[in-house]
């Protein structure tokens, strides 16, 4: 479970993923576009760990520092206060408050989704292939190795071949593990004014679910 929510936490944080300092035209456009939406989209990812890969699918969606992410069993909801890690196959529930302390900046994407625009730095842009086809890749580095960096060594963005349609991301961890995540159904919607669709009920819970609450 701890495994794939850092999966998905790191996938909140490409997907608002705001480097600091020069940008290419290209990662701008994504950037004023992410920070003035609603943004969803559906994922599918590999992570090759020693010898083993793990695989999964899943939805997104993002606004500021609230999301709600749903994969692998897991749903992950964040209204910028509070998250909540629902596991329905073993009737789990974690919930934690988020704040600024190291732990959380390194693994709440709600806190790396307000402070990145001082995480990164892009120090590439240029063409590349992803999955065969031809786009346009902007390579990224964490500024610091501390808590802005979520345990990230490297970032790659993959972008539709002359937009700024995110199409996929990959994922160099400091263990060297890499992440590849393919990006589908790209949304930039209208910005919702109340949080309440990134809150979870915790009345809805079952008398058998396990709820772990660290606030």
């Amino acid at each position: 479970m701890k495994k794939i929510t850092r999966l998905l936490a790191i996938l909140a944080l490409v997907s608002l993923c705001l480097p600091a300092g020069a940008k290419s035209k290209t990662l701008s456009g994504f950037i004023d576009k992410v920070s003035s939406s609603l943004v969803t989209f559906d994922y599918s990812f590999s992570m090759q760990t020693g010898k083993s890969k793990m695989k999964g699918t899943g939805t997104v969606k993002v606004q500021d520092n609230a999301f709600y992410m749903e994969g692998n069993g897991l749903e992950v909801w964040c209204d910028g206060k509070t998250r909540w890690t629902v596991d329905r196959v073993s009737e789990e529930a974690l919930i934690e408050g988020v704040d600024e302390s190291y732990d959380s900046y390194a693994t709440n994407p709600a806190l790396m989704i307000t402070s990145v625009d001082d995480a990164f730095s892009e120090t590439a842009f240029g063409s590349a292939t992803f999955h065969g086809k031809a786009v346009d890749a902007s390579t990224l580095v964490p500024v610091n190795k501390g808590k802005y960096s979520m345990d990230i060594a490297g970032l790659k963005l993959f972008f539709a071949k002359g937009t700024t349609n995110l199409v996929g991301a990959e994922i160099t961890l400091n263990d060297g593990s890499v992440s590849e995540f393919s990006v589908t159904g790209l949304k930039f919607l209208e910005k919702v004014k109340e949080k309440e669709s990134f809150r979870f009920d915790e009345k809805t819970l079952g008398s058998s679910y396990v709820v772990t609450d660290l606030r």
